[in-house]
């Protein structure tokens, strides 16, 4: 792949060497270090754009991430160079669509990506239509998984595991609410390193469906479902069925 056919206005990209405290426990790039660059590098290319979070916030919006899917065909590992190329691919009704891909050294793609955005009302916290000053981008041609993220669907499995813990000020971003990827981490973190030997994460789905701020109490719940796939439900404790992130990984086994 000829990276250098990757260049601004329409795609933002970056090279980066794996550092050790973006590793897990294999020394590979980990989960949350994936996600944290796809956000960032979002931000940065929006803000390029001329549809940052600055420009936003003058009109009293920002943008929230709702749904992302992600492929990993292999996890880069410690010390490696790899790079990060994302792009805007135009709207789907209300959401704003962003693609991303991480390539080695070699040109070869280890994960791919697709996310969907809202654009949301800072005081009254509900979704604004997509407009000119987005639709109107040169937008590029192309997409990394040839599909839009999707709606998770609920189980009726039976949790095989359950957690309850109280929202910290460390949790919470500049937008006042639990930052995506710590929905992310919260989810990898109800496994055990044991089972994280054996199986390999071939995709991981996410939904945002609801705002958690600091103090709330959390519910999560862990059910296997058939197909080789865990889905993860992070809820609100007291609010019933109130459902704050859906979260699905599949696997591939090691064994």
């Amino acid at each position: 792949m000829d990276l250098n056919s990757y260049s601004l206005p329409q795609y933002l990209t970056r090279s980066m060497v794996v550092q050790s405290y973006e590793v897990d426990f294999n020394q590979r790039f980990s989960i949350t270090s994936i996600f944290n660059h796809l956000q960032e590098i979002a931000w940065e290319h929006a803000d390029k754009l001329s549809y940052g979070y600055n420009h936003l916030r003058e009109k009293g919006w920002f943008w929230a991430l709702s749904r992302v899917e992600v492929e990993f065909y292999r996890f880069p590992v410690w010390q490696e160079a790899v790079t990060l190329v994302t792009w805007p691919r135009g709207a789907d009704g209300i959401f704003a669509l962003r693609d991303f891909e991480f390539y080695d050294s070699n040109g070869n793609k280890l994960i791919a990506a697709t996310s969907s955005w809202l654009v949301v009302g800072v005081e009254n916290r509900r979704p604004v239509r997509i407009a000119e000053w987005y639709l109107e981008s040169d937008f590029a041609s192309r997409s990394a998984l040839n599909r839009n993220a999707a709606k998770i669907p609920e189980s009726i499995v039976q949790p095989a595991f359950t957690e309850q813990f109280e929202v910290r000020a460390g949790d919470i971003d500049m937008n006042l609410h639990v930052n995506n990827v710590r929905y992310i981490d919260w989810a990898y973190n109800t496994f055990t390193i044991s089972s994280l030997r054996k199986y390999f994460p071939k995709k991981i789905s996410v939904n945002s469906n609801s705002e958690a701020k600091e103090g709330d109490s959390i519910l999560i719940n862990r059910k296997n479902i058939p197909g080789n796939s865990t889905l993860i439900n992070i809820n609100s404790r007291l609010e019933g069925e109130k459902n704050y992130c859906r979260i699905q990984f599949d696997w591939r086994n090691l064994e």
